[in-house]
Order: C-alpha cells, then sequence, then structure tokens
C-alpha cells in the first residue's frame, strides 16, 4: 500500500476493530489513551445498536468522541467536517486550504449544471464488493446516491431506500432500464470485486467490470446498450474527495476515456495535499 510505503509506521498503528463487523474493542481503545476518538456518521445507520454502546463507554472513560460527515449528507457536512478535523488536529489553514480547493471544483460543476437544466438521465450506483454474483449494494439520498440528485441525475434506488442504503433486486433494476450504470471499486480481497484505486490498472477495472456486464438481462439495460458503464473509486465515498463525484456525474455523460475529464484535478490535488504520487486507477469509462 502506497501510505505504508510512504509512512512504514502506519503498519505499527493497533487495530481496534469495526463497530459493523463486531469487532470493536473498547478496551484497546481505552488502553491507548487517546486524545479524542474520530467516528463517521455513518456508523449510526449500519451498526446504531453497537455504536451507541460504544460512545457510552468511552464516555464513561472520560474518552471524547467527534463525528465526522462524508457520506450521509456528503455535500453538507464534507466542508465542515474537513473543518472540524482540522482544529482536532491543528492544522486549521490546511484544512481550509482543502475546503477551498474543494468549493473552487464543486462550484465550476454547479456553474455546468446551470446550464443543462432539464437533462436528467437515470442512474444506477452499485458497490462492486461482493462479485458479480451477489447484487451490491446501493444507496437512496445518501452518499453516491445524494450525488446523483444534486448532480441533476434520478437516482433509480432513492424511491426504494429512502435515506439508506442496501442492495436492489436485478428485476427492479431491469425494470428501471437505467441510463447510466456507474460501479464501485477498491482494492478488496473479494474474488471478483471491481479493482480500483492506487494498485489497479485500467485493464484490472476492466477485466473486472466485463463479470459485472455480462449478468443475466444486463444486455437489455440502455446503460450497457449505449456504453454508458463507468467505475469510480469507492474511497471517494467517504472523504472530502466527493467533488470528483460531481464532475463524474456533470451533464448527465462522461467523455468516452478511461482516463476522464477529473483525471488533472485529482492529480492536481495529489500534488498540493497528498503525500503519494498520483497513480492508479480512480476514474473509468468502460467504453
Amino acid at each position: 500500500m502506497k501510505f505504508v510505503e510512504k509512512y512504514p509506521k502506519l503498519a505499527d498503528v493497533p487495530n481496534v476493530g469495526s463497530l459493523d463487523d463486531s469487532t470493536f474493542s473498547v478496551e484497546k481503545v481505552i488502553a491507548l489513551n487517546p486524545d479524542v476518538v474520530i467516528m463517521h456518521n455513518w456508523e449510526f445507520m449500519w451498526c446504531g445498536d453497537a455504536t451507541k454502546e460504544a460512545l457510552i463507554r468511552l464516555e464513561q472513560a472520560g474518552i471524547p468522541v467527534v463525528f465526522v460527515d462524508f457520506y450521509m449528507d456528503p455535500m453538507t457536512n464534507s466542508t465542515k467536517s474537513m473543518l472540524l478535523l482540522g482544529q482536532i488536529l491543528g492544522k486549521e489553514q490546511r484544512a481550509k486550504d482543502i475546503v477551498d480547493f474543494y468549493d473552487q471544483h464543486v462550484d465550476a460543476v454547479y456553474s455546468r449544471l446551470a446550464k443543462n437544466a432539464g437533462l436528467k438521465p437515470s442512474v444506477y450506483i452499485e458497490t462492486g464488493y461482493n462479485g458479480p454474483e451477489t447484487y451490491g449494494i446501493t444507496e437512496g439520498d445518501v452518499a453516491w446516491g445524494s450525488i446523483v440528485k444534486k448532480a441533476g441525475g434520478d437516482n433509480i434506488a432513492e424511491p426504494l431506500l429512502g435515506n439508506t442504503s442496501k442492495a436492489i433486486s436485478p428485476e427492479y433494476l431491469i425494470n428501471q432500464n437505467p441510463n447510466i450504470i456507474i460501479l464501485t471499486g477498491r482494492n478488496w480481497s473479494t474474488p471478483g470485486s471491481i479493482r480500483m484505486g492506487y494498485t489497479s490498472t485500467a485493464a484490472d477495472t476492466r477485466n473486472t467490470i466485463d463479470a459485472y456486464i455480462a449478468r443475466p438481462g444486463w444486455d437489455t439495460i440502455n446503460a450497457v446498450k449505449n456504453r454508458k458503464v463507468y467505475g469510480i473509486y469507492h474511497g471517494y465515498c467517504f472523504s472530502i474527495y466527493n467533488s470528483w463525484r460531481w464532475k463524474l456525474l456533470r451533464s448527465g455523460s462522461i467523455r468516452r476515456s478511461s482516463r476522464i475529464s477529473t483525471d488533472a484535478t485529482i492529480r492536481e490535488y495529489h500534488e498540493k495535499f497528498m503525500p503519494v504520487e498520483y497513480g492508479g486507477t480512480f476514474m473509468y469509462s468502460h467504453y
């Protein structure tokens, strides 16, 4: 992993587990004597009871907990969360610089969307974690789904899911016949999962997406027939990176290139703010 290569001590950071798979250990956290614990707001949706229990025990131990949100309401809370992290870490100016960069690029998308009134393509987004045999989660009016809505798209999952995230049935997807399909990928260990990120090539992404497109009935979907199937790095779903998601959806279409127009913006972001060089596959057009 690039970040461990840059900072080898990251490999020594203690693993305290995760709330969403019941491995989170309050005892390990207390033993580390942290000044603060930072959690994601989505923990309440996916594992609400475990989150509430952990909060009670951490408060009893005198450890403050701060929640950030880049997922549930990303277009409202991403910049707020980044500024809050800057305050906690004593990096206020750096956080402001990141937020200013973010606002600049989101405002550019707003400006472009204003010129495309009336265009409202239907969109389906799926987390490519499970492999093609099992449908992964999609989002209602949260995370990816809220970005679709803000960018002027019609999220086919929202009527079913509201502001939650879960998988929809193949029958529903095929019946809705979306104009655009976006599949998210990462460096997951699940066999058949969509490969994207720093260590993935465009060929890795293409090969794993191929099996999704070959699912029964997908050849009847407009997005497949009209060659509008795309990949996006799943890590963007939980960070300030979500401004690139806007660019992915702007104007209701994406340029036909495995290196989409957002490439230069992501590269610039890395040069200004990231400790590692930009490389790999983060945005992908399958055709």
